[in-house]
Protein backbone atom coordinates (compact mmCIF):
# COMPACT_ATOMS: atom_id res chain seq x y z
CA UNK A 1 0.00 0.00 0.00
CA UNK A 2 1.09 3.66 -0.61
CA UNK A 3 1.80 6.52 1.16
CA UNK A 4 -1.48 8.56 -0.10
CA UNK A 5 -4.71 7.66 -2.13
CA UNK A 6 -4.37 9.76 -5.02
CA UNK A 7 -1.90 12.32 -6.45
CA UNK A 8 -2.78 14.54 -9.87
CA UNK A 9 -0.60 14.81 -12.66
CA UNK A 10 -1.26 18.35 -14.79
CA UNK A 11 0.38 19.37 -17.60
CA UNK A 12 0.10 22.75 -19.05
CA UNK A 13 0.81 24.88 -22.22
CA UNK A 14 0.02 28.41 -21.97
CA UNK A 15 -2.80 27.39 -19.70
CA UNK A 16 -2.95 31.14 -17.30
CA UNK A 17 -6.03 31.57 -18.10
CA UNK A 18 -7.52 27.77 -16.96
CA UNK A 19 -5.44 26.86 -14.34
CA UNK A 20 -7.03 28.36 -11.13
CA UNK A 21 -9.52 27.23 -11.25
CA UNK A 22 -8.03 23.36 -12.15
CA UNK A 23 -6.11 24.03 -9.43
CA UNK A 24 -8.72 25.54 -6.41
CA UNK A 25 -10.68 22.67 -7.08
CA UNK A 26 -7.81 20.26 -6.86
CA UNK A 27 -6.73 21.70 -3.75
CA UNK A 28 -9.84 21.56 -1.84
CA UNK A 29 -9.79 17.76 -2.97
CA UNK A 30 -6.86 17.49 -0.63
CA UNK A 31 -4.80 16.09 -3.27
CA UNK A 32 -1.15 16.02 -3.86
CA UNK A 33 -0.89 18.24 -7.51
CA UNK A 34 2.43 17.64 -9.78
CA UNK A 35 2.27 20.21 -12.76
CA UNK A 36 4.64 19.46 -15.37
CA UNK A 37 4.70 23.02 -17.32
CA UNK A 38 5.30 22.70 -21.41
CA UNK A 39 7.35 25.55 -22.48
CA UNK A 40 4.50 27.99 -21.68
CA UNK A 41 5.08 31.40 -23.09
CA UNK A 42 2.20 33.14 -20.84
CA UNK A 43 2.79 33.24 -17.22
CA UNK A 44 1.67 29.93 -16.37
CA UNK A 45 4.59 28.77 -14.16
CA UNK A 46 4.66 32.48 -12.52
CA UNK A 47 0.77 32.00 -11.12
CA UNK A 48 1.20 29.01 -10.18
CA UNK A 49 4.09 29.53 -8.06
CA UNK A 50 2.35 32.39 -6.63
CA UNK A 51 -0.51 31.14 -5.86
CA UNK A 52 -0.21 27.35 -5.32
CA UNK A 53 3.24 27.17 -3.32
CA UNK A 54 2.22 23.66 -2.16
CA UNK A 55 2.15 22.07 -5.99
CA UNK A 56 5.02 20.80 -7.61
CA UNK A 57 5.81 22.62 -10.88
CA UNK A 58 8.15 20.75 -13.22
CA UNK A 59 9.02 23.50 -15.92
CA UNK A 60 10.22 21.98 -19.55
CA UNK A 61 12.36 23.81 -21.22
CA UNK A 62 10.70 22.63 -24.78
CA UNK A 63 7.15 21.50 -25.22
CA UNK A 64 8.20 17.74 -25.18
CA UNK A 65 4.35 16.70 -26.06
CA UNK A 66 1.26 15.60 -23.37
CA UNK A 67 2.24 11.80 -23.03
CA UNK A 68 6.15 12.58 -22.25
CA UNK A 69 4.86 15.12 -19.48
CA UNK A 70 2.35 13.47 -18.00
CA UNK A 71 4.92 10.78 -17.54
CA UNK A 72 7.27 13.04 -16.11
CA UNK A 73 5.10 14.32 -13.61
CA UNK A 74 4.12 10.55 -12.76
CA UNK A 75 7.27 9.10 -12.24
CA UNK A 76 8.15 7.96 -8.47
CA UNK A 77 4.64 9.18 -7.38
CA UNK A 78 4.13 7.40 -4.05
CA UNK A 79 0.19 6.65 -4.33
CA UNK A 80 -2.61 4.14 -5.24
CA UNK A 81 -3.92 5.88 -8.10
CA UNK A 82 -2.53 8.11 -10.52
CA UNK A 83 -5.23 11.12 -11.35
CA UNK A 84 -4.80 12.79 -14.71
CA UNK A 85 -6.56 16.51 -15.01
CA UNK A 86 -6.50 18.61 -17.75
CA UNK A 87 -6.29 22.38 -16.44
CA UNK A 88 -9.06 23.15 -18.38
CA UNK A 89 -10.91 20.35 -16.35
CA UNK A 90 -12.36 21.32 -12.94
CA UNK A 91 -12.92 18.48 -10.85
CA UNK A 92 -16.52 18.73 -8.18
CA UNK A 93 -16.01 17.94 -4.91
CA UNK A 94 -15.96 13.89 -3.99
CA UNK A 95 -14.80 13.33 -7.92
CA UNK A 96 -11.55 11.69 -6.78
CA UNK A 97 -12.48 10.31 -3.79
CA UNK A 98 -14.97 8.53 -5.31
CA UNK A 99 -12.94 7.33 -8.27
CA UNK A 100 -10.19 6.01 -5.99
CA UNK A 101 -12.80 4.20 -3.97
CA UNK A 102 -14.28 2.27 -7.27
CA UNK A 103 -10.70 1.53 -8.33
CA UNK A 104 -10.07 0.27 -4.60
CA UNK A 105 -13.13 -1.68 -3.95
CA UNK A 106 -12.76 -3.07 -7.49
CA UNK A 107 -9.84 -5.53 -7.84
CA UNK A 108 -10.70 -5.85 -11.87
CA UNK A 109 -10.85 -1.96 -12.20
CA UNK A 110 -7.65 -0.15 -13.54
CA UNK A 111 -8.49 2.92 -15.42
CA UNK A 112 -12.00 4.91 -14.17
CA UNK A 113 -12.93 8.52 -16.06
CA UNK A 114 -15.64 10.67 -14.69
CA UNK A 115 -18.53 12.22 -16.76
CA UNK A 116 -17.71 15.47 -18.39
CA UNK A 117 -20.05 18.58 -18.40
CA UNK A 118 -19.01 21.01 -20.61
CA UNK A 119 -19.43 24.75 -20.24
CA UNK A 120 -22.25 25.18 -21.30
CA UNK A 121 -23.67 22.23 -19.06
CA UNK A 122 -24.40 19.66 -21.69
CA UNK A 123 -22.98 16.24 -21.37
CA UNK A 124 -19.46 15.92 -23.17
CA UNK A 125 -19.49 12.18 -24.63
CA UNK A 126 -15.95 10.65 -22.99
CA UNK A 127 -16.21 7.27 -22.58
CA UNK A 128 -15.78 5.09 -26.05
CA UNK A 129 -15.12 1.82 -28.15
CA UNK A 130 -12.05 1.64 -29.61
CA UNK A 131 -11.77 3.30 -33.12
CA UNK A 132 -12.37 1.61 -36.45
CA UNK A 133 -12.36 2.43 -39.61
CA UNK A 134 -16.54 2.60 -39.15
CA UNK A 135 -16.11 4.81 -36.35
CA UNK A 136 -13.22 7.39 -38.29
CA UNK A 137 -15.99 7.62 -41.28
CA UNK A 138 -18.72 8.85 -38.62
CA UNK A 139 -16.97 11.62 -36.85
CA UNK A 140 -14.68 12.72 -39.35
CA UNK A 141 -17.19 13.14 -41.68
CA UNK A 142 -20.29 14.42 -39.39
CA UNK A 143 -22.61 16.88 -39.51
CA UNK A 144 -24.24 17.45 -42.97
CA UNK A 145 -21.21 15.59 -44.75
CA UNK A 146 -22.84 12.76 -43.63
CA UNK A 147 -26.45 11.75 -43.18
CA UNK A 148 -27.43 10.36 -39.61
CA UNK A 149 -28.76 7.23 -41.06
CA UNK A 150 -25.71 6.23 -42.06
CA UNK A 151 -23.44 7.59 -39.10
CA UNK A 152 -25.88 5.38 -37.09
CA UNK A 153 -25.21 2.51 -39.47
CA UNK A 154 -21.13 3.03 -39.22
CA UNK A 155 -20.70 3.70 -35.38
CA UNK A 156 -22.13 0.31 -34.76
CA UNK A 157 -24.11 -1.06 -31.03
CA UNK A 158 -21.83 -1.13 -29.24
CA UNK A 159 -20.52 2.32 -30.19
CA UNK A 160 -23.87 3.75 -29.52
CA UNK A 161 -24.58 1.51 -26.06
CA UNK A 162 -21.07 4.08 -24.66
CA UNK A 163 -23.07 7.36 -25.68
CA UNK A 164 -26.02 6.11 -23.89
CA UNK A 165 -24.00 4.98 -20.84
CA UNK A 166 -22.79 8.83 -21.67
CA UNK A 167 -25.97 10.64 -22.10
CA UNK A 168 -28.51 8.19 -20.07
CA UNK A 169 -26.47 6.03 -17.59
CA UNK A 170 -26.71 5.84 -13.91
CA UNK A 171 -24.35 3.16 -12.49
CA UNK A 172 -20.31 2.33 -13.78
CA UNK A 173 -20.36 0.60 -17.06
CA UNK A 174 -17.41 -0.97 -18.38
CA UNK A 175 -16.26 0.71 -21.59
CA UNK A 176 -13.33 0.74 -24.53
CA UNK A 177 -11.81 3.79 -23.17
CA UNK A 178 -12.07 6.91 -21.01
CA UNK A 179 -10.93 10.29 -22.02
CA UNK A 180 -7.65 11.50 -20.64
CA UNK A 181 -9.68 15.20 -19.75
CA UNK A 182 -9.81 13.45 -16.57
CA UNK A 183 -9.04 9.92 -15.66
CA UNK A 184 -8.04 7.94 -12.68
CA UNK A 185 -5.41 4.83 -13.13
CA UNK A 186 -3.56 2.44 -10.86
CA UNK A 187 -0.27 3.70 -10.25
CA UNK A 188 0.97 -0.35 -10.51
CA UNK A 189 -0.97 -0.34 -13.72
CA UNK A 190 0.43 2.84 -14.76
CA UNK A 191 4.10 1.66 -14.27
CA UNK A 192 3.71 -1.65 -15.69
CA UNK A 193 2.36 -0.01 -19.35
CA UNK A 194 5.21 2.15 -19.83
CA UNK A 195 3.01 5.07 -18.53
CA UNK A 196 1.29 6.90 -21.63
CA UNK A 197 2.83 6.35 -24.93
CA UNK A 198 4.97 9.20 -26.09
CA UNK A 199 4.52 7.95 -29.66
CA UNK A 200 1.91 10.47 -29.55
CA UNK A 201 2.54 14.03 -29.10
CA UNK A 202 -1.50 14.92 -28.59
CA UNK A 203 -4.04 13.03 -28.76
CA UNK A 204 -4.91 8.91 -29.02
CA UNK A 205 -2.67 8.43 -25.74
CA UNK A 206 -5.72 8.24 -23.65
CA UNK A 207 -7.16 5.48 -25.64
CA UNK A 208 -3.59 3.54 -26.02
CA UNK A 209 -3.45 3.68 -22.06
CA UNK A 210 -7.14 2.11 -21.92
CA UNK A 211 -5.73 -0.50 -24.78
CA UNK A 212 -2.66 -1.88 -22.42
CA UNK A 213 -4.45 -1.55 -19.46
CA UNK A 214 -7.29 -3.80 -21.35
CA UNK A 215 -4.79 -6.71 -22.82
CA UNK A 216 -3.45 -6.90 -19.30
CA UNK A 217 -6.71 -7.60 -18.16
CA UNK A 218 -7.65 -4.76 -16.48
CA UNK A 219 -11.40 -2.94 -16.39
CA UNK A 220 -11.82 0.37 -17.86
CA UNK A 221 -14.61 2.18 -15.76
CA UNK A 222 -17.31 4.96 -16.75
CA UNK A 223 -18.40 6.74 -13.64
CA UNK A 224 -21.67 8.42 -14.19
CA UNK A 225 -22.13 9.26 -10.32
CA UNK A 226 -19.56 11.43 -10.35
CA UNK A 227 -18.69 14.79 -12.45
CA UNK A 228 -16.04 17.21 -13.82
CA UNK A 229 -16.01 20.54 -15.43
CA UNK A 230 -14.55 20.02 -18.62
CA UNK A 231 -14.30 23.59 -20.45
CA UNK A 232 -11.91 23.20 -23.23
CA UNK A 233 -9.88 25.46 -24.54
CA UNK A 234 -6.25 24.54 -22.39
CA UNK A 235 -4.81 23.51 -25.90
CA UNK A 236 -4.18 26.28 -28.79
CA UNK A 237 -7.09 27.27 -30.33
CA UNK A 238 -5.02 27.44 -33.81
CA UNK A 239 -6.73 24.95 -36.20
CA UNK A 240 -3.07 25.28 -38.57
CA UNK A 241 -1.44 23.54 -35.16
CA UNK A 242 -3.43 21.17 -33.52
CA UNK A 243 -5.72 19.73 -36.43
CA UNK A 244 -2.69 17.86 -37.35
CA UNK A 245 -1.64 16.22 -33.97
CA UNK A 246 -4.67 15.15 -33.93
CA UNK A 247 -4.68 12.82 -37.47
CA UNK A 248 -1.16 12.15 -37.27
CA UNK A 249 -2.48 10.52 -33.56
CA UNK A 250 -5.08 8.66 -35.33
CA UNK A 251 -3.16 7.31 -38.20
CA UNK A 252 -0.42 5.97 -35.70
CA UNK A 253 -3.22 4.48 -33.84
CA UNK A 254 -4.29 2.27 -36.78
CA UNK A 255 -0.66 1.74 -37.91
CA UNK A 256 -0.08 -0.13 -34.35
CA UNK A 257 -3.25 -2.11 -33.91
CA UNK A 258 -5.79 -1.81 -36.70
CA UNK A 259 -3.00 -1.64 -39.89
CA UNK A 260 -5.55 -3.81 -42.24
CA UNK A 261 -7.50 -0.75 -42.34
CA UNK A 262 -4.95 1.86 -42.27
CA UNK A 263 -4.35 2.41 -46.01
CA UNK A 264 -8.23 2.94 -45.97
CA UNK A 265 -8.47 5.65 -43.19
CA UNK A 266 -5.58 7.01 -45.05
CA UNK A 267 -7.52 7.62 -47.59
CA UNK A 268 -10.68 8.69 -45.57
CA UNK A 269 -8.09 11.40 -44.21
CA UNK A 270 -7.20 12.70 -47.82
CA UNK A 271 -10.65 12.85 -48.89
CA UNK A 272 -11.50 14.61 -45.70
CA UNK A 273 -8.56 16.89 -46.07
CA UNK A 274 -9.18 18.14 -49.96
CA UNK A 275 -13.34 18.64 -48.71
CA UNK A 276 -11.77 20.91 -45.49
CA UNK A 277 -9.64 22.97 -48.09
CA UNK A 278 -12.12 23.46 -50.37
CA UNK A 279 -14.73 24.46 -47.59
CA UNK A 280 -11.82 26.85 -45.94
CA UNK A 281 -11.69 28.50 -49.86
CA UNK A 282 -15.20 29.21 -49.69
CA UNK A 283 -14.82 30.76 -46.24
CA UNK A 284 -11.80 32.90 -47.24
CA UNK A 285 -13.78 35.51 -48.52
CA UNK A 286 -15.85 36.07 -45.42
CA UNK A 287 -13.25 35.28 -42.84
CA UNK A 288 -10.02 35.16 -43.88
CA UNK A 289 -7.99 34.54 -40.76
CA UNK A 290 -9.80 31.48 -39.73
CA UNK A 291 -10.35 30.61 -43.54
CA UNK A 292 -6.46 30.51 -43.95
CA UNK A 293 -5.60 29.05 -40.17
CA UNK A 294 -8.32 25.80 -41.93
CA UNK A 295 -6.82 25.92 -45.14
CA UNK A 296 -3.14 25.72 -43.65
CA UNK A 297 -4.43 22.78 -41.83
CA UNK A 298 -6.22 20.54 -44.06
CA UNK A 299 -3.14 21.23 -46.56
CA UNK A 300 -0.77 19.87 -43.78
CA UNK A 301 -3.44 17.06 -42.83
CA UNK A 302 -3.47 16.31 -46.72
CA UNK A 303 0.41 15.93 -46.58
CA UNK A 304 0.16 13.53 -43.21
CA UNK A 305 -2.05 11.50 -45.11
CA UNK A 306 0.01 11.08 -47.89
CA UNK A 307 3.20 10.70 -46.75
CA UNK A 308 2.38 8.19 -43.71
CA UNK A 309 2.64 10.77 -41.08
CA UNK A 310 2.27 8.16 -38.40
CA UNK A 311 5.46 6.16 -38.65
CA UNK A 312 6.92 9.60 -37.52
CA UNK A 313 5.26 10.31 -33.53
CA UNK A 314 5.97 13.22 -32.12
CA UNK A 315 5.15 16.85 -33.03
Amino acid sequence: MRNADATAVVVTHNSERQIVAALTALAQEGLPVRLVDNASTDGTVALVRRRFPEVTVLANTTNTGFASAVNRGAAGIDSDVVLLVNPDCVVTPGMATELVRVIRSRPSVGIAGPRLIDAHGRIAISAHRFESLGTVLASRFGGSLTPVALRRLLTGRQRRAAYDACVRGSQPVPVDWVSGACLAVRTDLFEAVGGLDEGYFLYYEDEELCLQAARRGAEVLYVPAVTALHIGGASSSDPAWIWPHLYRSMLRYFARHRAGTLRAVRGAVLLRALIGIGLAGVRMPLQPRAGTARLRAWAHIGRIAVTGGETRGGA
